[in-house]
């Protein structure tokens, strides 16, 4: 063809139309959560990508792998070997002879502790018995992590799941005995029997003219009989006689005395807090557990953690294979190092059993040919409370996202590099992991100061709403808390769980403006100074739950300006936050306050949105008819707990997943959502050319 004919087509057809705009699903919700409300964000909001454009996790989402290794090495570890303890019967319940060293930390801002000496904080209501109610809830949501009972996924092995569920009241006095359970390095032969026990915080009491910590051990009966808690004020006031009396100390009122005494278990003193979920092994037997005894743990079974390719860094060959004889000085050859920052796709020294790394096959127990759970069947095995915490992961569910689920959905973590649960730590793992996943568009943190845009014109002041997240990362970490800290920084809680007054307003203010900000182009409803108030925009409300099968409570905060003439036809993203473990609604809603202000003032640029905060606390069963009530109050608005006939399903938290074989509040938390779209002007799900 000539040119002037290709001339004349091109002329008569015009150019070639251009390439459709690319789209993005779009939902117009974020989910977010602090502690407990961060594992259940990661947990939904990995494993339900399309349900979310962001996840806000403030202060701990779930990595199973290092959770496990918490509770394995340090929340029930720390135990002295069997051939100590033996040697040392006589005196297992005295502390100053039955404690062996706690296990150092390998990590970078890791706590160093052991089974009787859990990590305490002022800056959360969390002591010896919270702990022991968490382990009792994290045990309804998951399953036993410790050991595996093949007729209930809460009781320990041979203990009924009624015994175990609904202590009875001698409990603590009459423990039930396991014998011939066996365990690889407490009793392998099943020499001694495992029983059940009572744990708890004791009181702490102190001299008043010294602050010095009454010692209960002090007297050698109480280390063959511990005191009962009826004898304890007695004894500390005589303790103390010279010394001005005793106090009680409390969080409180003596945060100094509680931040070096509490935490601790006191062998010397009677135990009153039912541990429903775990053994101990009696090696004295006494009929209780003392201070140098054991917990059994038979999570899973034994492994080298030398990554896929089979081998240690020693005999690693550097082309992804093993070598007959080691050489000491290498340093990782086949580049298979587990490291958050480095390489956090490695899987070598990464806490969990990995396709490749060898494995003992001899069962939960370790012992061969016991007949345990999982020996010889040529798999790795592990409790299934194990695996169903695994199946929530949020590391495990980032490795099944598609490349469009990752394109379009944001993250942000945060977490206190002293938080007594580790849950900085905890963040930076999942965030290395979705680092190498965004690797141009994530960032972290260590104040909240240096994200970009975000201080004031001093450069002292934190001041996020003004409009500055066009020029921070649309994926960021902040581990907030100073590297060295004095013990009165430390008390106001620098780093730690809540973090100081200021670091916990920021935390709040950080998700508040990094959700508004997710859609830059979203059409802005007035917000006139003028009309309802806070105060009655704060809602608190209920509706039928057909999953849960009862009323199931909620707050919702409704923006400034929602109920204005001019806005009749506006909707609304909407922000699903996720209160912490012993919260409810009405403990984190108000927090909505730090975003009022701002949603008001045109200048801000912070999008107007709804926020709405589920309930994760767990429903109350009628013990008569069996109805149930997923509220805090009932229709009269009296508390249904302490009401005669009524229980919880559990302690203090649900961790927003569905129990184990029991109530679904996982499927619940969507079901709110249609809720809330169905009664409240929310944005339907679009696909837009951009946010």
């Amino acid at each position: 063809m000539r040119l002037s004919a290709v001339l004349f087509l091109l002329a008569a057809c015009g150019p070639p139309p251009p390439p459709a705009p690319t789209t993005v699903h779009t939902t117009y919700r974020v989910l977010g959560g602090l502690s407990m409300g961060a594992i259940g964000t990661a947990a939904l909001g990995f494993r339900h990508p399309e349900a979310f454009d962001a996840l806000g996790a403030l202060g701990g989402p779930l990595d199973a792998a290092l959770l496990l290794r918490t509770v394995d090495h340090f929340h029930t570890g720390g135990f002295c070997p069997r051939a100590t303890l033996e040697a040392n019967l006589a005196t297992l319940n005295d502390p100053r002879t039955a404690g062996c060293v706690t296990h150092p930390p390998t990590i970078k801002y890791e706590h160093p502790q052991d089974f009787n000496h859990w990590v305490y904080t002022t800056n959360a209501p969390f002591n010896r018995t919270s702990y022991v109610g968490l382990f009792t809830d994290l045990t309804l949501a998951f399953g036993n992590l410790l050991t595996e009972n093949e007729a209930s996924t809460f009781a320990p092995p041979r203990i009924s799941d009624a015994f175990a569920r609904f202590p009875p009241q001698d409990f603590c006095a009459n423990p039930a005995v396991v014998a011939g359970l066996k365990n690889l390095e407490f009793n392998p032969d099943g020499k001694y029997d495992a029983i059940t026990f009572c744990d708890g915080e004791p009181t702490t009491f102190f001299c008043n003219s010294t602050r010095e910590v009454v010692d209960f051990c002090s007297d050698p009966a109480n280390l063959a009989s511990p005191l009962p808690v009826s004898a304890q004020a007695a004894f500390a006031a005589a303790a103390c006689a010279s010394q001005g009396g005793a106090s009680v100390a409390t969080r409180e009122t003596h945060p100094d005395i509680m931040q070096k005494a509490g935490g601790r278990t006191d062998p010397c003193r009677q135990a009153t807090v039912p541990v429903q979920v775990a053994l101990a092994f009696d090696l004295n037997r006494n009929g209780r557990r003392d201070f140098g005894e054991p917990l059994v743990n038979n999570g899973e079974e034994r492994y080298q953690d030398v990554g896929r390719d089979g081998c240690p860094d020693a005999r690693e060959d550097g082309s992804g294979g093993c070598r007959e004889s080691p050489d000491p000085a290498a340093v990782d050859p086949n580049h298979d190092d587990y490291d958050a920052d480095a390489n956090p796709l490695g899987t070598e020294g990464d806490w969990r059993h990995e396709d490749g790394e060898p494995f003992s096959d001899d069962g939960l127990d370790g012992v061969p040919g016991s007949g345990d759970f999982g020996e010889n069947n040529g798999q790795f095995d592990m409790t299934s409370g194990r695996r169903r915490l695994y199946a929530h992961d949020a590391r495990e569910a980032m490795a099944t996202l598609s490349t469009a689920q990752i394109a379009r959905l944001n993250l942000l973590l945060d977490g206190g590099i002293r938080d007594l649960f580790n849950f900085g730590l905890t963040a930076h793992q999942v965030y290395g992991r979705w680092k190498a996943l965004r690797p141009d568009d994530t960032q972290t943190y260590r104040d909240f100061l240096e994200i970009p845009g975000m201080a004031d014109r001093t450069g002292t002041s934190y001041k996020p709403w003004g409009g500055p997240w066009t020029r921070a990362p649309h994926n960021l970490e902040v581990l907030y808390g100073k590297e060295t800290v004095t013990d009165a920084e430390r008390l106001t809680g620098d780093g730690d769980h809540v973090g100081t007054n200021s670091q916990a307003v920021n935390r709040l203010a950080t998700l508040f403006s990094w959700a508004a900000a997710q859609w830059p182009s979203l059409e802005r409803p007035a917000t006139p100074l003028t009309g309802q108030g806070y105060d009655e925009r704060e809602r608190y409300e209920w509706y039928d739950s057909a999953v849960l099968g009862g009323k199931r409570g909620y707050g919702v905060f409704l923006p400034p300006g929602y109920d204005a003439p001019e806005n009749a036809a506006a909707r609304y993203p909407v922000l699903y936050l996720l209160h912490g473990y012993t919260g409810d609604p009405k403990q984190i809603l108000p927090s909505a306050f730090l975003a009022d202000t701002f949603m008001k003032d045109s200048d801000a640029k912070l999008r107007p949105m709804l926020i709405v905060a589920p309930s994760g606390a767990c429903c109350f069963i009628q013990a008569g008819t069996g109805q149930r009530d997923c509220r805090e109050t009932d229709d009269a608005g009296k508390p249904l707990a302490g009401q005669s006939g009524w229980r919880r399903e559990c302690v203090a938290g649900n961790f927003f997943v569905s129990q184990v074989g029991a109530a679904k509040y996982e499927e619940s938390l969507f079901e709110l959502m249609q809720h809330i779209d169905s009664k409240f002007r929310t944005l339907a799900p679009a696909d837009v050319t951009e946010r």
